[in-house]
């Protein structure tokens, strides 16, 4: 009897230290299943303004897919690039969006564009965040338009299929090329038939059909479009005919008066003045152009679920600059207005609030930090925005009040002596309203909106005596805002200053 006693007891310690066993490698699986990295797929478009997504209620565009990342993710109404010191726009937002920095302290080349010889690999303000998410166990990849050189896709991806290196491209026939650390950089190569974005649609989906690695992820798809020339293909643009397309309410034959880079390449597209049926036809192709890219958005986010990945997946959908197309005169970028400056920044995944808009003020260059919020990643001391998660995860109303807009002129090539023919932009925004200072020669001109009640950027404000106060209380956070960021910018001279020594023109090394 006291034999089988002692087996009993001897069973059942069994029994509880198995039943242990089993709890641990529970507690296990599941500390292993919270901590597996999220994937990440960027979707970065060229020229879109914010506002032109269909669920934004803003512009009469159709983009069924990218309405369905606002659907499942939290959007930034209020999302803006900190603006630019060359007509090319897309280098300096890039250049910002892959490293964190404001352009006032990332050294561009002579030309202005954003790149940087290879034997300056490791210097703190060149890190960017693909790199920085490969040196944390991510697999990284590129396709489409890469604007800031070579050694910057080098370093942050593994692999690298149809990427157009340049800032802008015909949309059939784009040149592109391939790159691997192991096989370098291939061939370049065209493919004639297909539009730009189908291209680089063609290659994010092989990516997601051919990945088995364990690793986690980082897809970086940058389409070009749409960005001119505006040729999209033939079925979406008969989606917009030009007679259906709605003028902006403030669209303008000429701008108001005479502002930087009036007359670049952007601008001389149309003649001056705007007749309302040319803009039209440039909504229409501009739309179509959404339209077709928005198709191949499509095809990846199918590729995404079938791969059986998309519910460990943070998606950012955001696009580099806006783009005026008629308002205020306007065609280009090279301004610091709503429709210029304002880009759309869409967040979906693991524990992001659906549905959601916020009004917070946000940067494209947000996106850096926020990816390392969201990932858990210890945000690197080289990255001077803000990290956007409280906003996300409903924590925080906002991490910033007021943000600062700037857009200098630059002639695209070595400094000349008549370079202080060109002008440029410095503006605040602050709660309701914007103010914005214009130089151009020896003239400045104050614009100020109340953005809430006039969105649209119509009735200066700066001259009514009610608003002194705003007036006074702006300019003196446009200045704030202006040491803050490392600009040389000084609201008190000519041209800002900025001509006065071409070897430091705003940048700090």
């Amino acid at each position: 009897m006291s034999n089988r006693k002692n087996l009993i007891k001897i069973f059942a310690l069994l029994l509880l230290v198995s039943l242990s066993s089993c709890k641990e490698n529970e507690k296990k699986e599941v500390v292993k299943e919270e901590t597996k990295k999220p994937n990440i797929l960027f979707l970065f478009t060229d020229d879109q303004r914010g506002g032109t997504i269909g669920a934004m209620d803003k512009y009469n565009v159709q983009t069924p897919n990218m309405d369905q990342l606002v659907d499942n993710g939290t959007s930034f109404t209020n999302s803006y690039i900190l603006g630019a010191t060359t007509a090319a726009v897309c280098s300096p937002s890039r250049a910002m969006l892959m490293t964190g920095r404001h352009y006032f302290n990332i050294e561009p080349n002579v030309y202005a564009q954003f790149a940087f010889p290879k034997e300056e690999k490791g210097q703190s303000d060149k890190l960017t965040f693909p790199e920085y998410f490969k040196a944390n166990g991510y697999k990284t990849f590129a396709t489409g338009k890469q604007h800031n050189g070579e050694p910057w896709v080098e370093r942050g991806f593994d692999y690298v299929k149809s990427a157009f290196l340049g800032g802008m491209t015909t949309h059939y026939g784009t040149k592109v090329k391939d790159y691997t650390p192991e096989t370098g950089w291939s061939t370049p190569y065209k493919d004639t038939e297909k539009f730009s974005s189908e291209v680089f649609g063609d290659a994010a989906v092989g990516f997601l059909n051919d990945y088995k690695k364990e690793d986690p992820f980082l897809m970086y798809v940058a389409f070009t479009a749409p960005h001119d020339p505006r040729t999209p293909p033939q079925e979406f643009k008969d989606m917009y005919p030009n007679e259906d397309m709605a003028l902006p309410e403030n669209f303008m034959s000429q701008h108001p008066f005479e502002i930087a880079d009036e007359k670049i390449r952007d601008e001389v597209l149309l003649p001056f003045p705007r007749t309302p049926e040319a803009i039209q036809k440039e909504i229409s192709d501009y739309y179509g152009m959404i339209t077709a890219t928005d198709a191949q958005i499509g095809r990846v986010l199918k590729a995404l679920k079938d791969s059986g990945k998309a519910d460990n997946t943070i998606i950012v959908l955001a696009g580099d600059n806006g783009l005026a197309l008629g308002q205020h005169g306007l065609l280009g970028k090279q301004n610091v207005y709503e429709h210029s400056v304002s880009v759309p920044l869409v967040f979906v995944g693991p524990n992001i609030p659906k549905n959601k808009k916020t009004a917070a003020l946000a940067y494209l260059h947000d996106v850096f930090p926020t990816l390392c919020g969201l990932t858990g990643l210890e945000i690197p001391e080289s990255v001077q925005t803000e990290d956007l998660t409280p906003v996300i995860e409903g924590d925080a109303k906002e991490v910033r009040t007021s943000m600062l807009y700037a857009y200098n002129s630059w002639p695209g090539e070595a400094f000349k002596p008549n370079i202080n023919n060109h002008g440029g932009h410095r503006a605040v925004r602050k709660g309701e309203f914007k103010l914005i200072v214009s130089s151009k020669n020896d003239n400045y001109t104050y614009q100020l909106f109340n953005i809430k009640n006039d969105p649209w950027e119509l009735i200066n404000l700066i001259e009514d005596e009610n608003y002194n106060n705003v007036k006074e209380d702006l300019i003196l956070e446009l200045e704030k805002l202006i040491k803050e960021t490392g600009d040389l910018a000084d609201l008190t001279k000519k041209e800002f200053g900025l001509f006065d020594h071409p070897e430091d023109y705003n940048f700090k090394k």
